[in-house]
Order: structure tokens, then C-alpha cells, then sequence
């Protein structure tokens, strides 16, 4: 009788946790995020994304710079001057020796006919370098979109952990009553109802502990996706089952081919090694001699530069020193003379430059600066094709260990599974038999240990085979969802 209410309570609280937890899935469904959400979302909001998109627009600014670089250059320049003392000024080259006030004003243009190509080498250096930042851009998305499925997967890990932690001490709290009651009846030895009770310690203590890593890894993915600690969040938990079969592993050959064309981190060392090159190109461009043409328009005003105004007045006469033939002194007439500055636009217009030339310049001795250029830059392209070379080793290595991996955690889940079956057959034999008093509660302990270490085996190499198998999903260009 008293084996039939323990049945019954057994019966009772199993159907209780199932409907309270439907009952829990239907209210946080609708605030619950998927996988392909969490990823969205993070990206929209990341922080260093949001610096690499901007490195990618100064990017852009310099690659329109180096453009404009190769068009004439046009600048207008103007001063104002006004003079103290003796000068000679350049619009009349006479001295000037009262306070005189001038103004200069000219137009230029200047543009680079040859120079070894090196306008159009910086050209295609920094169209490399835009490219190159693109593809970091792509990167960075791609590995913080993998850090929230990580993330995501090991809060699927914890939840499935925690249930199955949280049946074990259900039940177990189900044994220590049904044991309880047959201590009190004198059916069994009261250390067998302390052993249980030692289990069911465990278990609570198990239970709190799984409880506590799925609150710090739900942290960790708020964290990831920059919502406050006390934000209402929850994630959908899709229904995962594996098929076992192995050949369903995507083949490591063929996903290596279908990276190595396609990832941006080795595009991004590919644009790297093309600028290298062209910074070379650049440096050996210096060698060349420098050809340009140059113009410019000018014109000014001077203060002193005046002219007559009006008609002069007579103001008499006055020797010479200069004698005739005769003895008589020799005398000039005086007039006084009215003046005035030139006016300005008079100035303007008389005193207009226009000139233009080519300019050549061939460079001799510089310091060996070039040389040396020359040589850090054929350094810098050995650089970059061994980091060309070590993207593409570390991508096939990556690729490799992930595929082993994945077949190794399906072995491993297989072989689980088996285990966990053998081992509930083995519990529920040890369960009756414990009953029976054929064996201690030592006894039945130990094989229920051996049962909850199996399925904790099995829920961990479930989602350690789910996490491989996104990871060459993921190298095969397909999006991470569950």
C-alpha cells in the first residue's frame, strides 16, 4: 500500500512538472529570442563593429583623396602691406620712403605630369587597404555572430542539464519520502533512509550549481548582446535531435575549398599582400624623375605709384648752376605738381602677370632614403605572404580539427546513449532490488551515480557535436541558425 501511494505521488508530480513547464514555455515564447535574433541584434548594437565601420570610412576618404591627388592643384593667395621707411617697391623699383600701403593677389596651379606612377600606385594601394578593411569588417561580424551561438548553445547545454538535475531531485525527494515511510513502518534499516538522504543532498547541491552556471552564462550572453543584467530575457529552445550518422559531418576537403575562396580573413591577407606589392611599386617610383606643369596669374597695387593730377601751377624760376657763354646765370622755370595714387583697378589691369612652365626634377643623392624604402618594402611584401600563407594553414587546420572533433563527439554521443540505456535498465534492476532489501542503499546510490554521470556524458557530447558541426556550417557559408 504504502509502494502504491509512492507510485502515485511519483505519477502526480511527473504530470505537474510537465504541465508547468508547457505552462512556462507559453508565456515566455513570444519574449523568448532565437538564435538567428541574438546574432542580429548583437550586430546591430556591437560597439567594436561600429569602430570598424568607421576604420572603414576614413578608409574611403583616403582612397577619394589619392584620386583627387591626381587632379591640378588651384590655389589663390593675397596680401595686404603697409611699409615704413626706405623699401623699394616692386611695382614702380623705386625707393619708397614714406609710409606706403601695397596689395598682391595671384592664382596658381600646379599638376603632376610624371613621377614614376606613383600617384596611380597610391591609387591602388589604398582601393587595396578599403578592400582589406571590408573584409575585417566581415570578419569581426562573422566571429561575433560565432560567439553568440557559442553562447547560445551552452545556455541550451545548461538548460537541458538543469531539467535533468532538477527530475533527479524530484525524484530523489520522492525516494527519501517512500524510504521515510518504510523506516517508520520497520520495513527497512533507518542508515538506508541517511543514505538517501546523503544522495538527495548531492543532488540539491548538483541542482543549485547548474542552476547558477545557466544565470551566468543568460549574463554573459546580455553581456554579449549589450542588455542590462536585469533585462527580461529568455532564449527559444528548439527541439534538437541527432541523427547518428556520421556521413551527414560536412567533408573537410571540400569545405576548406569552398573557405579558402570565400572567407574573408584570407581575402582580407590577399588585399594586404596587393598593397604590399604596390607600396613597392610606390618606392621604386621615387627613382623616376619628377616632371609638372605649373601656371600662375597675378597682379597687385602700390600706394606709391602715383601720377600727375590736374594741370601744374607756375612758381617761378630758379638757377641750374649752369652758366651761358656769357657769364649769365642760367635759370629754369617752376611748377608745382598736384599727384595722386594710380587708381586701383589702372594698377590692376598694368600691373597683370601671367606665366607657366615645366618643371623637372631627377632625383641623385637623397640620403639613400629611397634604397632604403625600397628595401623595408620588399620586406613588407615577404610579410605579407607569409601571413597569406599562415591564414590559409591555421583556416585548414581549424577546418580539420573541427571535423575530427564532430565525429568524435558523435562517437562519443552513440556510445553515450548506449551507456545511458544500460544504465537505466541497471538503475530500475537495482531500484527493485533495493526494494526487495536485496541490496543497501550503498548499492543503489552508486548505480544511480553512474546513471546521472552517463546522461550528463550525453547531454555534453550532444552539444559539443552541434557546436563542431556549426562551426563547418559556418566555414561552408552557411547561416548560423538552430
Amino acid at each position: 500500500m504504502q509502494i502504491h501511494n509512492a507510485m502515485k505521488i511519483l505519477f502526480y508530480s511527473f504530470f505537474s512538472t510537465i504541465f508547468l513547464s508547457l505552462l512556462s514555455f507559453s508565456l515566455h515564447a513570444q519574449n523568448a529570442w532565437n538564435l538567428q535574433q541574438c546574432i542580429e541584434y548583437s550586430l546591430d548594437h556591437n560597439i567594436d563593429l561600429k569602430i570598424n565601420e568607421l576604420q572603414v570610412n576614413l578608409q574611403e576618404d583616403q582612397l577619394l583623396q589619392s584620386k583627387l591627388q591626381m587632379l591640378p592643384s588651384l590655389n589663390a593667395n593675397g596680401n595686404y602691406v603697409e611699409n615704413w621707411g626706405k623699401a623699394v617697391d616692386r611695382y614702380t623699383n623705386e625707393f619708397a620712403d614714406a609710409r606706403t600701403k601695397s596689395i598682391n593677389f595671384y592664382v596658381q596651379t600646379q599638376v603632376t605630369l610624371f613621377n614614376g606612377f606613383q600617384l596611380l600606385n597610391t591609387v591602388k594601394k589604398n582601393n587595396f587597404m578599403l578592400e582589406a578593411q571590408k573584409q575585417n569588417l566581415n570578419y569581426n561580424r562573422d566571429m561575433k555572430a560565432m560567439e553568440i551561438t557559442t553562447a547560445f548553445l551552452q545556455i541550451l547545454y545548461d538548460k537541458e542539464n538543469l531539467t535533468q538535475q532538477k527530475q533527479q531531485v524530484s525524484y530523489s525527494q520522492m525516494q527519501v519520502e517512500r524510504t521515510s515511510a518504510l523506516v517508520e513502518a520497520g520495513s527497512v534499516p533507518k542508515g538506508d533512509l541517511f543514505n538517501i538522504q546523503s544522495q538527495l543532498a548531492t543532488e540539491q547541491a548538483g541542482y543549485i550549481e547548474a542552476e547558477n552556471k545557466l544565470n551566468m552564462d543568460f549574463l554573459s550572453l546580455k553581456q554579449l548582446l549589450f542588455l542590462p543584467a536585469d533585462t527580461v530575457f529568455d532564449i527559444y529552445a528548439p527541439q534538437i535531435e541527432l541523427t547518428g550518422d556520421i556521413s551527414q559531418i560536412p567533408n573537410p576537403f571540400a569545405t576548406y575549398e569552398y573557405a579558402l575562396g570565400n572567407r574573408p580573413e584570407i581575402k582580407n591577407a590577399e588585399y594586404q599582400l596587393l598593397s604590399s606589392e604596390t607600396d613597392l611599386k610606390i618606392a621604386k617610383g621615387a627613382i623616376s624623375p619628377n616632371l609638372s606643369f605649373g601656371g600662375s596669374l597675378g597682379s597687385g597695387y602700390s600706394g606709391a605709384n602715383v601720377i600727375q593730377d590736374g594741370t601744374p601751377t607756375f612758381a617761378g624760376f630758379q638757377p641750374t648752376g649752369d652758366y651761358t657763354s656769357a657769364g649769365d646765370t642760367v635759370i629754369t622755370p617752376i611748377y608745382n605738381y598736384s599727384t595722386k595714387s594710380k587708381p586701383f583697378i589702372d594698377q590692376v589691369f598694368d600691373n597683370r602677370n601671367i606665366s607657366f612652365g615645366l618643371y623637372l626634377s631627377v632625383p641623385i643623392f637623397n640620403g639613400w632614403s629611397t634604397n632604403t624604402s625600397i628595401s623595408q618594402s620588399k620586406i613588407a611584401q615577404h610579410q605579407a605572404e607569409l601571413q597569406l600563407e599562415k591564414s590559409k594553414v591555421e583556416l585548414r587546420q581549424t577546418i580539420e580539427q573541427a571535423h575530427a572533433d564532430a565525429r568524435s563527439a558523435m562517437k562519443q554521443y552513440e556510445a553515450s546513449k548506449l551507456q545511458v540505456d544500460a544504465l537505466e535498465e541497471a538503475f530500475k534492476y537495482a531500484e527493485q532490488r533495493f526494494e526487495a532489501r536485496i541490496i543497501t542503499a550503498f548499492e543503489y546510490n552508486d548505480a544511480k551515480t553512474k546513471l546521472l554521470v552517463a546522461q550528463g556524458n550525453l547531454i555534453n557530447s550532444k552539444y559539443n557535436y552541434i557546436f563542431r558541426v556549426k562551426i563547418l556550417d559556418f566555414y561552408n557559408g552557411r547561416p548560423l541558425s538552430l
